[in-house]
């Protein structure tokens, strides 16, 4: 719709409609404005047909099909009584509106029964010229019939396409506004799985800092008054993994912080080229971790890298606080469809505090990290005692 119309409503719509009636009532009264000798219609008769020929346009928002049966009845009325008629002018007015308000069929069938009334008013007027005009009367009488039958169906042609292009303009819309509710709807699930990333990498974070700060701070209280220096090698442990712990977390949380702020300062995210330095945290908490790491490390994902590194930091995190062991052992290789890591301890307590596979926040959050790249995990106690932590990322469909 043009921008000049979208701001009128109904009322301005009807004085419209009012201002268009009334230039066709002085269209008509013009035309009809004959002697009565030639018309054979009084003056007063003349002026009560026009009217209902013309009027009842005005109506034609409100009561289309009342308006439509009167000003076809009287535009018959007038064809059929005038000296000279034109095509009904007002019957085109409101015909234009029906296909707009009406079924296609309904409107089909009004359209028929108009044009049915305006031809017989057009034949009358014929049959009325015939004697006097001979076959000139029928000529004209056929002109007018085609002229009629062309305003009219024009008018319901024009009506008809611009419901058509109403419709095809609000499909348009309705396809703007879904593709409107997916983009938000897949705005709100990236949103969703974004925090759980996030809430994922707080709990690696603070649970494996806490967990080697708290076996620091038991070392440190049980030794301050027998061996000093130990309870000071343990503190400084314990302020080197807190400063560790956050900045990852000053990294992490950066990523919730307006576009426009700095990213400076952000440390990169852990990855398996840092497993050494992790494994010497560890070790200073007191439980070792023996490397083994066989295989020519490919070029990873920066994804899958961080996922690795935190399945292997949350699985010795959970050695620590339930294993009771002094060290475990971290096995990574790198083949050549696949990554495979290990984690094992020969520790008692994982029986006891693991009750099955799949229990705690720990385990899932690995389990769900090896399965957004399509991998492997178990986690499991060992036959022998201890317990074993395995996963598997093949790497050719990530690479894909």
């Amino acid at each position: 719709m043009n921008p000049l119309l979208k701001g009128l409503r109904e009322p301005h719509w009807t004085a419209i409609d009012v201002a268009c009636t009334v230039l066709l009532a002085g269209v008509y009264g013009v035309e009809f404005n004959q002697p009565a000798d030639l018309t054979g219609v009084p003056q007063g008769l003349a002026a009560l047909i026009v009217a209902v020929a013309v009027l009842p346009a005005a109506a034609r928002r409100r009561w289309p099909r009342t308006a439509l049966a009167l000003v076809v009845a009287g535009g018959a009325a007038v064809a059929a009584l005038s000296f000279s008629p034109d095509p009904s002018l007002a019957a085109g007015f409101v015909l234009y509106l029906v296909p707009l308000r009406f079924a296609r069929r309904e409107a089909l069938w009004l359209l028929a029964g108009s044009l049915l009334v305006t031809a017989a008013g057009d034949i009358a007027f014929g049959l009325a010229r015939h004697g006097v005009y001979g076959r000139g009367g029928t000529r004209a009488a056929a002109g007018l019939l085609l002229e009629s039958g062309l305003l009219l169906a024009g008018a319901w042609m024009i009506g008809y396409l611009a419901r058509l292009q109403r419709a095809y303009s609000a499909g348009l819309r309705e396809q703007a506004e879904q593709r409107a509710r997916e983009q938000l709807a897949e705005a709100r699930r990236a949103n969703s799985e974004e925090r759980l990333r996030i809430a994922r990498e707080l709990h690696d974070v603070v649970a494996h800092g806490m967990s080697v700060i708290a076996v620091q701070a038991g070392v440190a209280n049980y030794v301050a008054g027998t061996r000093p220096e130990e309870a000071a090698r343990a503190l400084s442990s314990i302020e080197e993994t807190s400063r560790g712990a956050l900045h990852e977390m000053r990294a992490l949380l950066g990523v919730l912080r307006d576009e426009g702020t700095s990213g400076a300062g952000l440390v990169p995210a852990p990855r398996l080229a840092d497993l050494k330095t992790l494994a010497d945290r560890t070790g200073e908490a007191g439980v070792r971790v023996d490397l083994d790491i066989h295989g020519a490390r490919p070029a990873l994902p920066a994804g899958l890298d961080l996922a690795a590194y935190r399945v292997i930091q949350e699985a010795i995190t959970n050695v620590i606080k339930h294993a009771a062991t002094d060290h475990c052992r971290v096995a990574v290789g790198y083949e050549d469809q696949s990554l495979n890591l290990e984690i094992t301890d020969n520790g008692i307590g994982a029986a006891r505090s693991t009750p099955g596979p799949g229990t705690g926040h720990g385990i899932t959050g690995m389990r769900e990290r090896v399965g957004m790249y399509g991998g492997e995990f178990s986690a499991a106690p060992r036959p022998g005692g201890g317990f074993r932590v395995s996963a598997r990322f093949p790497l050719t469909a990530t690479a894909a």
